[in-house]
């Protein structure tokens, strides 16, 4: 694309697959330089194997506190400073309704989804400020119409979107920009993994796994698009609010759905 990211340096969470590993590549293809934040080992390797020397793979649970600084002073010390957060890193477990989400179940929804992102800000806001930096937290449509079997997961993206806006506004006068980018349905490796989503509406519509896809786009989702996200729609989102396309943009939520029926209402 020539999204004028040549140099920059990006820190991207949850590398090791999905809508992150999309964002390194894309980042790297546009000439950028990227830590790539993973805690499953071995998982973001392909993508140092690919593109050695532009890449620094840091295999560290988000949930370790020391976590945010380690991937900063890698970005500084590796590739001399910051321009980019990508928070992505999440996890979106199945719930079966309000009353069978745990107490455990919420903290940990919330500590992953909403802490992480918190930590990895205050982290990297001194180093962006730095540099007139820019951060993109992936939110998603959940956080404005969620639903039952995500309960906590879309209350973790309705707080990760105020947050959006409250940095924003506190930073712009530094010259950071913030905004969210908030997929609609998306096709990912979560999506699929035994016990993830599919098997999720699988299970509530009474349908096969595929059948199920189809209705849920269609049918209750309503995307006009008729299919659901991928990985690399997404990605392609978030790069171009990285660069200087979306100069001017903060503050914001772009959204990638497809046209869903009930964000047009």
């Amino acid at each position: 694309m020539n999204l004028g990211l040549e140099g920059r340096v990006a820190i991207v969470t949850g590398a090791g697959g999905g809508i992150g590993a999309a964002t390194v590549r894309l980042l790297l293809a546009e000439g950028a330089r990227v830590v790539a934040v993973e805690r499953t080992p071995g998982a973001a390797s392909a993508l140092a194997d690919e593109q050695g020397d532009r890449i620094a793979v840091l295999e560290r649970d988000l949930l370790d506190d020391a976590t945010p600084d380690e991937a900063v002073a890698l970005a500084e010390s590796r590739f001399g400073g910051l321009d980019i957060l990508v928070n992505n890193a999440a996890a979106a477990p199945v719930r079966d309704g309000f009353a069978q989400t745990t107490p455990e179940d919420w903290r940990a929804t919330l500590e992953l989804n909403l802490l992480t992102p918190v930590r990895l800000c205050r982290a990297a806001l001194p180093a962006l400020a730095d540099r007139g930096g820019v951060i993109v937290n992936v939110a998603s449509t959940s956080g404005r119409y969620p639903e039952p079997m995500l309960v906590d997961y879309a209350a973790s993206k309705a707080a990760l979107l105020s947050l959006t806006g409250a940095l924003a506004t506190e930073y712009g006068p530094a010259g950071v920009r913030v905004l969210a980018v908030a997929p609609g349905p998306t096709r990912t490796p979560m999506w699929d993994a035994p016990g993830g989503f599919i098997d999720g509406i699988a299970a509530r519509y009474g349908l096969e796994r595929e059948a199920a896809v189809e209705h849920h786009i269609r049918e209750v989702r309503g995307i006009a698009l008729g299919r659901p996200g991928t990985a690399d729609d997404i990605a392609r989102t978030i790069v171009f609010a990285a660069s200087d396309a979306a100069a001017h943009t903060s503050g914001t939520t772009l959204a990638v759905h497809g046209a869903m029926a009930s964000h047009l209402m």
